[in-house]
């Protein structure tokens, strides 16, 4: 099974969300889409700071920007959080049935001895 975040250029996405405040940020956007001067205040980071990690944000395309009578309003890309949401999910699949496995043998030695 091929992935859009295995190549090459996905690693922008995961470098993206291997900051705090950029997550912060994420968790802030997906409860309500807002400009970065209200997403500061609320998280209670410099105005700067939150336009700098909104760019780095953008441009891995988790996030987009509209204008919105003159302000420039962010919100989450759901399909993007979807992908990094399914990848995840198939790695936590491949371990499940790893542990599920290993559980099964070590039942199988307790009731064999």
């Amino acid at each position: 099974m091929t992935h859009g975040l295995l190549a090459e250029g996905a690693d922008e996405v995961f470098a993206a969300l291997a900051d705090r405040t950029r997550r912060q940020i994420l968790v802030r956007l997906a409860e309500r889409a807002d400009d970065a001067g209200a997403v500061a205040r609320d998280l209670g980071v410099s105005r700067q700071a939150v336009a700098k990690h909104l760019r780095v944000l953008e441009r891995a395309g988790i996030v987009q920007a509209s204008l919105v009578t003159r302000r420039r309003v962010h919100r989450v890309d759901p399909s993007r959080i979807r992908e990094v949401s399914d990848l995840l999910g198939v790695v936590a699949a491949g371990w499940d049935g790893r542990l599920a496995s290993i559980k099964e043998r070590a039942e199988e030695r307790e009731r064999a001895q």
